[in-house]
């Protein structure tokens, strides 16, 4: 399985962006990720984080990775990142690029749909899911949300859950993995944190729960 992890953001949000990657660095991750700079030549913040997010897409599915961790640039880490997403459940499940998956490791208070009884997953409905902060996406299913784009409305972070609910479920990890950090976005939505964030939790390599 080849995990890579990319970062969204703009030249404005540098100080915010240094202080996530710092951050990064303290978890066992192993690697800086790659940025997704803004080019600014969309004509308002809403189509510049849009035209990002189209960007970085692109980069997955044109890419040799497997899956993609895809983060936002004002957040905290669990620690052992990269060690809990290796052994999780529906990931390994998959465990190749050419299938589709989706999922998120940041729980911004949403309702599960189902829930197996000590899982380290929900799966949740496409249409109750928002928040862009930390997605993991299949090179597939990178593929698929370029070609099916236009035909959901919204942003990125609510295209791609009910995109990616025409080909695979839609999970979220429990407890969430990254924090928020910052008040506000920078298009003016609310502020809002994951309540079930664990920056110490660690899965047991065998069964996926607290080890």
């Amino acid at each position: 399985m080849r995990l890579a992890a990319h970062v969204v953001t703009c030249p404005e949000r540098r100080a915010s962006l240094e202080a996530t990657l710092a951050r990064f660095r303290d978890t066992d991750w192993g690697a800086p990720p790659e940025l997704q700079m803004d080019d600014g030549a969309a004509p308002n913040k809403l189509a510049r984080i849009h035209a990002t997010w189209l960007n970085v897409l692109e980069k997955v599915a044109a890419g040799t990775d497997d899956f993609a961790l895809i983060l936002e640039d004002d957040l905290d880490f669990n620690r052992h990142l990269r060690h809990n997403l290796t052994g999780w459940g529906p990931l390994r499940a998959v465990g190749d690029g050419n299938l589709p998956f989706f999922g998120s490791i940041y729980n911004p208070d949403r309702p599960p749909f189902w829930r197996p009884t000590g899982g380290d997953y929900f799966i949740v409905q496409p249409q109750q899911m928002w928040g862009a902060q930390a997605v993991l996406v299949s090179r597939r299913t990178a593929a698929y949300f370029l070609a099916h784009w236009q035909e959901e409305q919204g942003a990125a972070d609510l295209r791609m859950p009910r995109l990616a609910a025409r080909l695979a479920p839609v999970y979220l990890h429990a407890p969430s993995l990254v924090q928020h950090v910052s008040d506000a976005s920078t298009w003016g939505g609310r502020s809002h944190t994951a309540p079930d964030f664990d920056p110490d939790w660690r899965a047991s390599v065998r069964s996926g729960r607290r080890g």
